[in-house]
């Protein structure tokens, strides 16, 4: 009896030993899923970027470049670049006659040796095929040689010649030497548009003295 007894016991201690332990339970959500571990926090190393957002909480568009700042108009110093030699106006074609010429005045100088000789001219529109010319207004003349401008836009002295000239004369001007070439343009105003018009290697005549 005592010998069965014995065996018993060795036997449920054998099993005892040999039954492994049951994993832990992972814990449980309200939803009745398993519980997933938290995201962990974003190292203190990595980039972050900040996105501003209007009003509504979306995004901002990034902002659009500033239009391109338009363009000055040209300066005087441009006017006789681009203006043609001849113009049509209505069904008058107009044109520049020019002339230059040296005035000696009886002062000193800018050596303070000699007179001045200064640059006078005779600016004259006039049309083709004995046309009268159209209702226009004379607004400035600039005479170029080189990097030197004389602009005259001021006290214009005008004279009509009839109904085919009209006249602007200009008098002590800059002291450019005789047989140089100048450029002369004139911007006018016709039917509320200005216009340009110019004249080419225009040769400074020789001194004048009774004039």
């Amino acid at each position: 009896m005592k010998l069965q007894v014995m065996l018993a016991l060795v036997v449920s201690l054998g099993l005892a030993a040999c039954s492994e332990p049951e994993s832990p339970t992972p814990p449980v959500s309200d939803a009745g899923e398993p519980a997933r571990p938290a995201p962990e926090a974003a190292g203190e190393d990595e980039e972050q970027v900040a996105v501003e957002t209007d009003g509504d909480g979306k995004p901002e568009r990034p902002a659009e470049p500033a239009a391109a700042t338009p363009l000055p108009e040209p300066l005087p110093t441009d006017l006789w670049r681009s203006a043609p030699s001849e113009l049509t106006l209505g069904e008058t074609v107009v044109t520049l006659n020019s002339s230059l010429w040296l005035r000696r005045l009886p002062v000193i100088g800018a050596d303070g040796t000699a007179p001045s000789d200064l640059l006078h001219a005779s600016v004259k529109l006039q049309t083709k095929e004995m046309q009268p010319l159209p209702k226009l207004d004379i607004l400035r003349v600039l005479l170029m040689q080189g990097s030197q401008q004389w602009l005259v836009k001021e006290n214009l002295d005008i004279r009509a010649e009839g109904e085919l000239t009209l006249e602007v004369s200009l008098s002590e001007g800059p002291e450019w030497l005789p047989g140089s070439a100048v450029d002369i343009a004139v911007l006018l105003s016709y039917q509320g548009e200005e216009v340009r018009l110019i004249q080419h290697d225009v040769i400074i005549g020789p001194l004048r003295t009774g004039d």
